[in-house]
């Protein structure tokens, strides 16, 4: 998804001026996003910030139903 960039091309984020490290494809009339490393990380930790977790109850719920089922099968 993340392409290098080879060429000296700017950062594409408001007041950041760093050259671009990345960039990824677009729709429309800006065929691509160019991002610097420091933009790219502070992106990806905006984006796991806003992601929730999994709930530990379906973890818990599937340990127990294969701990059954290899109860069940060592009864045979």
């Amino acid at each position: 998804m993340l392409n290098n960039i080879n060429t000296k091309v700017k950062c594409d984020c408001y007041n950041c001026k760093n050259d671009a490290a990345a960039s990824f494809a677009l729709k429309g009339r800006a065929s691509r996003c160019n991002l610097c490393a420091e933009c790219i990380n502070a992106l990806g930790e905006d984006i796991l910030s806003r992601t929730a977790p999994k709930s530990p109850k379906n973890t818990i719920k599937r340990l127990e139903e294969s701990r059954r089922k290899d109860r069940n099968q060592e009864e045979r």
